[in-house]
C-alpha cells in the first residue's frame, strides 16, 4: 500500500484509541449514575486517583501508537521510542505542515495523570519548578474553547465524570483529525520497507 492511505494498522491503532475513550468514559463512572453535567466525581474509593491516572496514561499510550501508525503510512519516520506524545504530535504536523493546537493540552494531561497516578492526586509542584499551581488537562467549564483548569499547589486534583468526558472527546478529536490528514497534506517521504521487497522512495504527494 502506497504512502498517503489509511492503512490497517492506522484503522487497528484508531479503533483501540477509541474503546480506550468509550472505557474511560464509561466504565470508569461507575457507580455514580447522574447527568454527565453534573459535577459528580468519576468513581469513589481508595484507588480512585491512580485507576484515573492509569486510564488517561492508556489513552495517551494509544494515541501515541496511533501517530506512529499514521507516520507510517505517510512514509514519515517512526520513533517507538518517543513516548512524549505532545513532542511526537508536533513532530507529525509539522513534518505534514499541519496546525498543531493540541501540544500544551497534552503536556497538561500529562501532569494531571502523573500526579494522579504517582500522588494520589495531591498536587506537589507547579507547571514549572516555581510555580504556585499547575494546570490540569480539562476546562474548569465545559465548552471547546474554555481555558484549562489550574490547581494550587498544596491541593488535590478532583477529576469528575463531566472532565473525563471532555478529555476523551479530546482524545477522539485528535484521533479523526489524524485519520483524516493522510494524504491531504505535502511531506518528505522517506524510503518505505515492505514486506514484499526492500524499501523503495516514493513520490511527495500534494493535493490542490
Amino acid at each position: 500500500m502506497p504512502p498517503g492511505a489509511v492503512t490497517d494498522e492506522m484503522q487497528h491503532a484508531a479503533a483501540t484509541l477509541f474503546r480506550g475513550a468509550d472505557f474511560l468514559g464509561g466504565c470508569l463512572r461507575a457507580p455514580v449514575a447522574h447527568d454527565t453535567e453534573t459535577r459528580s466525581l468519576a468513581i469513589a474509593g481508595r484507588y480512585r486517583a491512580k485507576v484515573i491516572g492509569n486510564g488517561l496514561r492508556e489513552l495517551d499510550r494509544f494515541l501515541n501508537l496511533l501517530i506512529d501508525a499514521a507516520s507510517s503510512a505517510e512514509g514519515l519516520p517512526v520513533r517507538p521510542g518517543q513516548h512524549n506524545t505532545a513532542n511526537k504530535l508536533s513532530t507529525y504536523c509539522a513534518a505534514k505542515s499541519l496546525p498543531n493546537h493540541d501540544g500544551d493540552r497534552l503536556r497538561a494531561l500529562g501532569r494531571s495523570r502523573d500526579c494522579l497516578f504517582h500522588c494520589g492526586g495531591r498536587v506537589g509542584r507547579g507547571d514549572r519548578r516555581d510555580g504556585i499551581a499547575m494546570t490540569v488537562g480539562w476546562p474548569a467549564r465545559t465548552g471547546c474553547n474554555a481555558p484549562l483548569d489550574r490547581v494550587m499547589v498544596g491541593q488535590d486534583v478532583n477529576v469528575t465524570r463531566g472532565d473525563l468526558d471532555d478529555v476523551c472527546l479530546f482524545y477522539r478529536r485528535i484521533a479523526r483529525e489524524l485519520c483524516a490528514s493522510v494524504g491531504l497534506a505535502p511531506a518528505e517521504r522517506v524510503p518505505v520497507a515492505t514486506k514484499k521487497g526492500p524499501a523503495r522512495a516514493e513520490p511527495s504527494i500534494v493535493r490542490s
